[in-house]
C-alpha cells in the first residue's frame, strides 16, 4: 500500500488529505517530532510527503533539507504548500530541494491529482513483467560472491548488473549490493557505515515484489531487518558482539 505522509497542523487540510488518500488506497501518515527523522522516513517509506510550511509544531526546512539530501530517502518526493507563491516560505522550500512548491488554494483544487501526479513511481506493470525473467549472469554471480560471504566481491557485480540494466528490476541489484555492503561494513566493525546502508536498502527492497527473479525478495528484506535490528541494538560500542550468523545468504531458486 502506498503512503502519503502529512506535515500540518491545519486540520481541515489533513481531512482533505485523508478523504484524498483514501479515495486512491493509500495509507495516510500524520508526521510529528522524531528524535530520528531519518530513519522514520526509512522506517515509513512515504510515496509522497506533503508538507505544510505553516506548520509551527515542528522544523519543516529540517525534513526537507534531511530527506532530500540523504541518498537513503531522497527518492521520495516531497511537495511543499505555501499561501502564496511570492513570500519567503516559497523560495525557501525551493531551496531545501522539494520537489514540487505549490499554493494551498491550487493543491486543494486537485488534491488527489497532485498526488497521483507527484507520488513515486516504480512502474510496478513493468516491474513484475521483468521479476517473471531469470536472474541475469552478472547477477548470479553476484548472488555466488554474496552467498559465500565474500561481500566485497560481490559489490562490483551488482554494481555492473544495475548499471546495465534501464528497467525497474535494477532495484533487485541495488538493493542486494547495499545489504551485501552493510553486512561487510559489520564484517570490519564499521556500525556508522553498515547501518547507513541498510538504510539506504529500504528504499529498493520496499518496492520490489516478494520473489524477483527466483530471489526470495521476502527473505531476504527479512533478514536485512533481523541484522538490522541486532545492529541497532547493540550500538557502536559493542559492535563487536555481533552474532555474524545472522548475515543470512540470497535465496533464489537455483
Amino acid at each position: 500500500m502506498r503512503k502519503v505522509m502529512v506535515l500540518s497542523d491545519d486540520d481541515r487540510l489533513v481531512e482533505l488529505l485523508r478523504v484524498a488518500a483514501q479515495s486512491l488506497g493509500w495509507q495516510m501518515l500524520r508526521g510529528s517530532a522524531q528524535a530520528d527523522v531519518l530513519a522514520y522516513l526509512v522506517q515509513q517509506q512515504p510515496s509522497l510527503t506533503v508538507l505544510d510550511t505553516a506548520i509551527t509544531s515542528l522544523d519543516w526546512r529540517h525534513w526537507a533539507l534531511l530527506g532530500k539530501s540523504s541518498p537513503a530517502t531522497r527518492k521520495q518526493p516531497i511537495v511543499a504548500l505555501v499561501a502564496d507563491a511570492h513570500g519567503p516560505p516559497f523560495q525557501h522550500a525551493r531551496n531545501t530541494g522539494c520537489d514540487a512548491v505549490l499554493t494551498q488554494a491550487a493543491f486543494e483544487a486537485d488534491v488527489v491529482g497532485v498526488l497521483t501526479a507527484w507520488a513515486r513511481r516504480d512502474d510496478e506493470a513493468e516491474l513484475l513483467r521483468q521479476s517473471a525473467l531469470p536472474l541475469p549472469e552478472l547477477a548470479k554471480q553476484g548472488v555466488a560472491h554474496f552467498n559465500a560471504g565474500e561481500y566485497y566481491e560481490q559489490h562490483e557485480l551488482f554494481e555492473h548488473a544495475w548499471r546495465a540494466e534501464p528497467g525497474p528490476v535494477r532495484q533487485l541489484y541495488q538493493a542486494i549490493l547495499q545489504v551485501g555492503v552493510a553486512y561487510y561494513q559489520i564484517q570490519r566493525k564499521n556500525y556508522v557505515g553498515a547501518r547507513k546502508m541498510f538504510m539506504r536498502a529500504w528504499q529498493y527492497l520496499n518496492v520490489l515484489p516478494d520473489m524477483c527473479q527466483g530471489v526470495n525478495v521476502a527473505q531476504l528484506r527479512h533478514d536485512a531487518k533481523t541484522a538490522q535490528t541486532a545492529l541497532e541494538s547493540l550500538g557502536p560500542d559493542r559492535i563487536a558482539e555481533f552474532d555474524m550468523r545472522l548475515l543470512k545468504g540470497v535465496m533464489n531458486d537455483e
